[in-house]
């Protein structure tokens, strides 16, 4: 079963990030692909004894990256900020994970202006993790949320429209892949 892996840099699970990671879920549910995520928050890091602990994350991480379809990398940008907690879980993995996958960059907060940022302080690893470049780019500011009183924030209606766009374009992507592989599978017969 293919699926999309979203690696999130949020601090904490119940921000808007993790509002975004839900409303995304939803995009994918209708197109019948599942969404499992990874947050960088969770790994064990800073002490001695849990080394173990760790490197059972990590590997698991790496599991699920390479039997992902696609790769959903998704974090706060702000001016100054670099994506610390997302670039500590992306230093871990190995070399060339991310080969021939396509990386969304979901931004939550900030400008527009800050993703291009963004993306230059991940573009080293995402380089040693195989990606050369980024599929698509969606910046979520604070103008996408709609808020209603003590109600969770919801995404407003551009904004989903975006997402599901960019879905589209790497969906239509790893739909051409597939259909050129198989070519190739019956040339060769």
């Amino acid at each position: 079963m293919s699926y999309f892996l979203s690696i999130t840099g949020s601090q904490t699970k119940f921000s808007k990030s993790g509002f975004l990671l839900r409303a995304t879920g939803s995009i994918l549910e209708q197109r019948a692909i599942e969404l499992r995520a990874i947050h960088a928050v969770d790994l064990p890091v800073g002490e001695i004894a849990n080394r173990d602990l760790t490197a059972q994350f990590i590997a698991d991480t790496t599991d699920q990256v390479l039997q992902a379809t696609a790769i959903l990398l998704l974090t706060p940008a702000t001016k100054e900020s670099v994506p610390t907690l997302l670039l500590t879980l992306l230093e871990r993995l190995p070399d060339n994970s991310f080969f021939d996958k396509p990386v969304l960059l979901f931004a939550t907060g900030g400008l527009p202006a800050h993703v291009p940022v963004l993306e230059r302080s991940l573009r080293h690893e995402l380089l040693r993790l195989g990606t050369t470049t980024i599929a698509a780019r969606v910046h979520i500011g604070s103008g996408n949320w709609i808020t209603v009183a003590n109600d969770r924030p919801r995404l407003s209606r551009s904004a989903e429209t975006e997402i599901a766009y960019s879905i589209g374009i790497v969906l239509r992507r790893i739909q051409l892949r597939e259909s050129r592989d198989f070519s190739r599978e019956l040339a060769r017969r």
